[in-house]
């Protein structure tokens, strides 16, 4: 194999996915010079195996929901059926049209690519193994950006052809005729809408008492309630024990604790991740190789001086969006910026139907430190939910009763997921519910309700029960 010469950085990044594509360009904005080694695709697990994907194929389904219920807003759409290859075909022009983009951006930033596995010799040099060529690289500081995968757990080992991965169930050409989703986490929630939707009989299992068992608990047994409509069985406190497929045999059984057994034409994993930690040369540079996320300080420095990691393999927040953030971090502070991570505020939005967001403390997070008060304000009583016919949802906002202040946001309903993003606001900038009753919110818009809710905390909401003061 023909090996390069070495070239000299201010930063490398090792992984093109969230944390390394942003880290980059935002370094080569402060006019270091760059480069990016990447193994597989640019744009990570996030835009080539789980939000944007899946996000694209959920809008399919969106459409395929509204024309099945186009008679109620007066509208005759006849013989409604989905065509999955046309939908996993649009889904992967979407991602081909972004991950260009990414590429796109590293090539006007002046960002040099290397396409090949990398891994750490020693702090500030790297050898990548290309195609068809080894080259050395040196770098001044290096943010390690690998992220993870899917791990599977014990129960699910052997030969097993009717188990899909995440990555599988976004390549199907037809819908199973019953399907089991073994994790009641985001992956698991929004999967079991969208298979529901697509004529799939989805079971939904959580070990928990409630799926996403760490967010609020009123939000979640609320959207738990309306999974139910939307023909998804939702089973929580369960433990799987075994999982079999006889050899011939078309369905995958499961057998829980305490005996009970499921069978279903498939079953989707969809729970658990594991760091991208090996073969990247961190034994050669002290850090450790257990499997575990790095440890890292505020400005994503690792214990190795001039090595920093940031994204899934960080293990902080496990998104896509708290990635980009500890990625521009790393990248600023290697160039001299003074830069740190603030965890306080960092959105979490599940794309399921009804969306689920949130930010910031639960109510039950917020009782253990805080004197508090929540309010909530149902989707319903809101002119554009209503003019939508989309009004299953509600806000709620849990504050500090001393201080008025946010410590957390809910949202389940239509479009949750850009909705929380003025709670978040208010709560970064410190701006307590007088400040969101205060600002004039546009009518009709479902941000009313965020209006509203902040209204009710007051004992002011117009389009709630009046708060009984005698």
């Amino acid at each position: 194999m023909a090996e390069n010469a070495p070239k000299c950085y201010d930063i490398v990044f090792l992984g093109g996915g969230p944390a390394g594509y942003q880290g980059a360009i935002r370094a080569a904005q402060l006019g270091g010079k760059v480069a990016v080694v990447e193994q597989e695709y640019l744009g990570g697990v996030c835009l080539n195996r789980g939000c944007i994907p899946t996000k694209a194929l959920r809008a399919s389904v969106e459409v395929l929901r509204l024309a099945r219920k186009s008679r109620s807003f007066g509208i005759n759409v006849e013989n409604v059926s989905p065509n999955i290859p046309a939908m996993i075909a649009r889904k992967n022009r979407v991602v081909e049209l972004l991950r260009g983009g990414i590429e796109y951006l590293l090539d006007h930033n002046k960002i040099d690519l290397y396409q090949g596995a990398g891994r750490l010799l020693e702090p500030g040099v790297l050898e990548v193994n290309g195609e068809d060529e080894l080259t050395k690289v040196y770098a001044r500081k290096v943010v390690l950006a690998t992220g993870s995968r899917t791990s599977r757990p014990g129960f699910l080992a052997g030969d097993l052809p009717a188990v899909l991965t995440t990555d599988d169930i976004l390549e199907i050409s037809t819908a199973p005729a019953s399907l089991l989703v073994l994790g009641g986490g985001a992956v698991g929630v929004e999967m079991a809408v969208i298979m529901a939707e697509l004529g799939s009989k989805v079971t939904l299992l959580e070990r928990e008492d409630r799926i996403l068992p760490r967010e609020d608990a009123e939000a979640i047994v609320y959207l738990q309630s309306l999974l139910k409509h939307r023909k998804v069985k939702v089973l929580t406190g369960v433990q799987v024990e075994r999982v079999e497929q006889v050899h011939g045999a078309q369905n995958v059984t499961i057998t829980l604790a305490g005996g009970d057994t499921l069978s279903a034409e498939k079953l989707l994993q969809a729970a658990g991740r594991r760091v991208n930690a090996e073969n990247i040369g961190l034994k050669n540079i002290g850090l450790p190789v257990d499997g575990k996320p790095l440890q890292v300080d505020e400005h994503m420095l690792t214990g190795v001086p001039g090595v920093y990691a940031a994204g899934d393999l960080a293990g902080k927040t496990w998104l896509a969006h708290g990635a980009f953030a500890e990625g521009i971090t790393a990248a600023e502070h290697a160039l001299g910026r003074p830069a740190a991570m603030d965890y306080r505020v960092v959105p979490r939005c599940v794309f399921s139907n009804p969306e689920f967001a949130a930010v910031g403390l639960s109510e039950e997070e917020a009782k253990a430190q805080f004197n508090v008060k929540s309010v909530t304000f149902p989707f319903k009583s809101l002119g554009m939910a209503q003019a939508l016919s989309d009004w299953e949802g509600m806000v709620k906002l849990v504050i500090d009763s001393k201080t008025e202040q946010l410590l957390g946001g809910h949202i389940v309903g239509l479009h949750a997921g850009d909705l929380i993003a003025e709670i978040a606001l208010a709560m970064q900038n410190k701006i307590g519910v007088k400040g969101i009753m205060k600002t004039i919110h546009a009518h009709p818009t479902l941000s009313e309700a965020i209006l509203e809710t902040a209204q009710g905390a007051l004992g002011l909401a117009i389009h709630m029960d009046p708060v009984d003061k005698s």
